[in-house]
């Protein structure tokens, strides 16, 4: 059996993973609008905070993208939203001791850890973490005339 019959096989993957790979990053970066603007710093006011530790590139933070943008239309007034690209600052790694993206870090209203999750984490999840905290985050009503 010659090399190239042999190695065939291995070499038609190869392409297909990095073509897949290639293809996945295009795609992500051309989806939809950009996600609405989200602070980056906390900037204590009371109300208890969600930091999001990610990046643009993984597919679990960029679920966790639509989740923070869901909270920001349900929660805005009640819940103040941070997200932090470790990609662009790496730095924030070690100072928020990230060990996997994404994780998600919940603090009350003077800044102090309440919990703690790594991967994705559902709207409702973080609803009722926060309650269990002590912080119930109610729906906006449509009638705030």
């Amino acid at each position: 059996m010659d090399t190239l019959t042999r190695y065939w096989p291995a070499l038609v993957v190869l392409i297909l993973v990095l073509g897949g790979a290639g293809l996945y990053r295009w795609l992500g970066s051309q989806v939809g609008a950009p996600p609405a603007p989200r602070a980056t710093e906390i900037t204590p006011d009371g109300r208890p905070v969600l930091v999001e530790l990610g990046s643009n590139s993984c597919a679990s933070c960029v679920a966790m993208h639509r989740v923070l943008d869901e909270l920001q239309a349900a929660h805005g007034d009640q819940l103040q939203l941070v997200s932090i690209n470790i990609l662009e600052q790496p730095e924030r790694v070690r100072d928020w001791k990230v060990i996997a993206i994404p994780t998600q870090v919940l603090l009350d209203g003077e800044g102090r850890e309440l919990d703690r999750h790594v991967g994705f984490l559902s709207a409702d999840a973080i609803r009722a973490r926060f309650a269990a905290a002590g912080f119930p985050l109610t729906a906006r009503t449509g009638d705030d005339t």
